[in-house]
This record gives C-alpha cells, structure tokens and sequence, in this order.
C-alpha cells in the first residue's frame, strides 16, 4: 500500500547532497555550501572568540524561502483502543522565514482492524538554530472505517466461508474524521538542505474527547532550497 511512498523517499536519498554526513558537529562553519550562510561567515570569527563560535555554529537564519519535500512516520492510537496505528506521511514544507515553516501532506494509518486516509495542514514555529526546539498547530480531515464484531448476524462478513464463526467482525466506512492539534518537537539540520524531525501532537477530534489521542512521530526532510 505505502510501496510508492518508499520509492520516493529512495529517489530523495539517491543524491549526493543528501548521503553526505554531518558537517559542522566539531567546527562552527556547519553550512558553509549555503551562500548566504558562506557570505556572512566568510570572514569568521577569532578562534578566542567563543560566543562568536557558538553563533557561527548555531545559526540557521538562511532558512529563510527554503522549501522542500518531507516524508515522516508515527505511531498512534484512537481513545482507549490498545492497537496503535502505523502511519505514513508525504508532504512539502517551507519557510517564509526563518522561523515559521508551513507545511501540507497526506496520511496513510493504519492497524489490522482500521484504516485512516487524509490531509493535513500545518505551521511552525521554530528558534533560526540548527538545533532547533519547534512548536505548532495543525489542522487534519480524511476517512476512516471501523471494524465491529459480526459473529451472529447470519452474514459471512469476512468471506471466508463460515457464518457467525467466533471473533468475526464486519468493517465499515466510518465517514469523516477532523482533528486539530497542538504540537511541540524538535529539528536537526543535518545539512543545510537536510532536516531530522521528531514531534508529538495530541489530535482533538470531531469524535468527542472519547477519541482524542497522542501522535508521536519522526521525519526527514530534503529542501531544494
């Protein structure tokens, strides 16, 4: 189901830009391949200079009109149910500062017994560091369906060959589903063009509190810009 979303994300890692491995964890210069970023450190600071150092090595303001492709992964469970969901999204972010990001992508969840479809909206806002503690809001509306038990309604709802057999559940559409939330995380840039992301959000939905849950999730993103 998720195959063309791994393909992609393959596609992104294939670049050499991408494989590259963290510069900058020992030397304050981290992104000196951003020109923007080179210009303003071409001259750095005096290796005395500490708080010049920590700066230089900090600094993420060029972020400002960068943009991107992300793909991300996470776990969550509906309510009181005990059978989380695995979750696939696929979207594009970008930043009309260096400190708000906007984001949009699509969902895939899922678990043996259900299944959700959607799109979600988003906005960040983040401290213009390469360690950089975020926080934001979002909006999220697709489908879902539901699985109930079946085992004495005469059908064979599982088209097996048995009716009413023991533990036999019917699936349903189970129409719209809405959510906002709150949520807080954190970015690494392990590159200036490659961000590491982990988040928890907690999903107020159009169910009632009954079916409010946590979110938690990692993603990685490749921005052209």
């Amino acid at each position: 189901m998720f195959w063309w979303v791994i393909v992609v994300a393959i596609g992104f890692s294939a670049t050499p830009a991408q494989a590259q491995l963290p510069s900058g964890l020992t030397k304050s210069r981290w992104a000196m391949d951003d020109p923007e970023y080179a210009e303003k450190y071409s001259v750095g600071a005096e290796k005395t200079n500490v708080p010049g150092k920590i700066k230089q090595a900090a600094d993420a303001r060029f972020l400002k009109d960068s943009s991107g492709a992300y793909l991300s992964g996470g776990l969550t469970a509906f309510g009181q149910s005990s059978n989380p969901m695995g979750s696939l999204e696929l979207g594009y972010a970008g930043y009309g500062t260096s400190f708000m990001a906007n984001r949009m992508g699509f969902i895939a969840a899922a678990n043996e017994d259900d299944y959700f479809l959607g799109g979600e909206l988003g906005m960040r806002f983040q401290t213009p560091t390469r360690l950089a503690p975020f926080v934001g809001w979002g909006l999220f509306a697709g489908a879902s369906s539901k699985s109930e038990p079946a085992d004495d309604d005469n059908r064979d709802n599982d088209d097996d060959g048995d009716v009413d057999e023991w533990g036999e559940e019917e699936e349903s559409f189970d129409g719209a589903l809405m959510a906002i939330y709150p949520e807080t995380g954190i970015h690494f840039w392990w590159t200036p063009r490659v961000r590491i992301s982990g988040f928890g959000r907690y999903l107020v939905t159009t169910e009632g509190r009954d079916a409010d849950s946590w979110y938690y999730g990692m993603s990685i993103a490749i921005m052209s810009k």
